[in-house]
């Protein structure tokens, strides 16, 4: 089995969910909970959901958020023992969704990541060195994720873009990426103009260097490439949404899990699909049942 680092980001959500339709400029009536999520973190902690070989590093504050992190991870029992701690906030994330779980609006404090030095990361190389498969979010800075690509040269590299104003971070990486999920908007970003035709737009961003994609479009077909060949495949929509968070990450958990566990890429595409659509019937970022069996039954 496959040795997995994931590194990125890890936060405590604020998530609102309107009762009614929301409107803008005005308080509205509804629920808010409080989870421990980021993009890296929901990623690992799938993974290791589903025993696969994996730990995590990231960033955490010395806040009262901090100790939510901590006592979450400890919880979990997820490996993030080298994870590097720093005298500042830690991440935040809050988001206000519909009442039929789409995301509305989100807003993500990431000041500690942003000022990562690659050094921390980087001296820690003995350890580094132990893993086969590198997973990241590109919440990370700039200067890291350069970093990173120079020193994983040799390593299975997959990546998830997070955001429209993120994902340009890897646009001079894409050759080196084994694995890219973006969604719809996040792949017309890293491209520079909007996107008309997915399939043409996953082939245009071929040209570019990258070996593998996964692009979502919210209920719409799911697009993935085998090597030169794109395809589509139906979402899987579940009888009763609650909440969008967590669900791409989901969606890549599942994909990896696949590719790691030898099933060829189709197969791997629906372990992700059944990964998504269950974690979008619960409010948390990840769902505390997910296991193989719900992915393989």
């Amino acid at each position: 089995m496959a040795k997995i680092l994931v590194i990125g980001s890890v936060n405590v959500d604020l998530i609102g969910i309107g009762n009614d339709p929301l409107k803008p400029h005005d308080s509205n009536i509804g629920n808010i909970n409080i989870f421990v999520g980021g993009v890296g973190k929901n990623i690992a902690e799938n993974l290791y959901r589903l025993r696969m070989d994996v730990s995590f590093l990231t960033f955490i504050g010395n806040d009262h958020f901090a100790k939510i992190i901590t006592d979450y991870l400890d919880r979990l029992g997820i490996n993030y023992h080298k994870s590097i701690r720093l005298d500042q906030c830690s991440g935040t994330y809050l988001a206000i969704h519909d009442p039929d779980g789409s995301l509305n609006l989100g807003i993500n404090d990431l000041r500690l990541i942003e000022s990562i030095d690659p050094f921390m990361v980087l001296a820690q190389k003995e350890y580094l060195d132990l893993f086969d498969t590198i997973v990241m979010d590109v919440n990370l800075p700039q200067k890291l994720i350069d970093q990173l690509f120079t020193f994983f040269h040799d390593k299975t590299i997959i990546v998830d873009g997070v955001s429209q104003a993120k994902v340009t971070r890897i646009k001079n990486h894409l050759s080196q990426i084994n694995l890219l999920k973006v969604n719809r908007h996040e792949l017309a970003a890293l491209l520079d103009h909007p996107i008309d035709d997915v399939i043409v737009s996953v082939q245009e961003v071929f040209s570019m260097g990258l070996e593998q994609i996964i692009v979502s479009d919210g209920n719409r077909p799911i697009t993935y490439n085998i090597k030169n060949q794109v395809m589509q495949t139906p979402v899987i929509i579940p009888n009763h949404i609650i909440s969008s968070v967590g669900s791409g990450d989901a969606l890549l958990s599942g994909v990896i899990f696949g590719l790691t566990t030898n099933v060829l890429m189709p197969q791997a595409i629906e372990y992700g699909k059944q990964a998504a659509a269950l974690t979008m019937e619960i409010v948390t970022p990840c769902h505390p049942l997910l296991t193989r069996a719900s992915l393989t039954h």
